[in-house]
């Protein structure tokens, strides 16, 4: 989970996490697909969906986690920010 700058849900709140979730994947896959919600502080869910990884960007991953966070926060827009 990652904190983000607030932005604001209208209706449902100010949003502040960022959960990202890897989907299975095949050893030997060149990609694979992330489910993301963004939530309130609270845990009610503004936004959810689905971002899958460039096969470039799989490539590059390594071994820092952050590093599929931060692909998701620039999908969405959205600034992590260190809480």
């Amino acid at each position: 989970m990652a904190n983000i700058q607030p932005i604001t849900f209208p209706i449902i709140g100010e949003a502040t996490k960022l959960n990202v979730l890897v989907l299975n994947f095949a050893t030997d896959a060149v990609t694979c697909t992330t489910y993301y919600q963004v939530t309130t502080e609270e845990g009610k869910t503004c936004t959810e969906g689905n971002y899958t990884l460039t096969e470039q960007e799989y490539a590059d991953w390594g071994e820092d986690n952050a590093y599929v966070d931060q692909l998701v926060a620039n999908y969405l827009g959205l600034t992590i920010i260190t809480p």
